[in-house]
């Protein structure tokens, strides 16, 4: 399957604002999501098109218990 990388640029409040949401999740799940996981998120959620397991990145995560623990939406 092939993965295509996006570069894109922003300003340091969105930055923060991204670094913010990633705190956030956290508290939600065994890691910090990176910055493209919760930008991937925010695509799913505007455009409301649902991504394929490869585009999900670390959101979906093993529990400490061995089973599997999909992102708090």
């Amino acid at each position: 399957m092939s993965r295509n990388q996006l570069n894109i640029r922003v300003s340091d409040e969105l930055e923060r604002l991204i670094d913010k949401k990633r705190i956030e999740l956290a508290s939600k799940m065994d890691v910090i999501p990176t910055r493209s996981d919760v930008v991937r998120y925010a695509l799913e959620m505007y455009l409301s098109a649902p991504l394929k397991d490869a585009d999900t990145g670390r959101l979906t995560t093993s529990t400490k218990e061995g089973k599997t623990k999909k992102s708090v939406k």
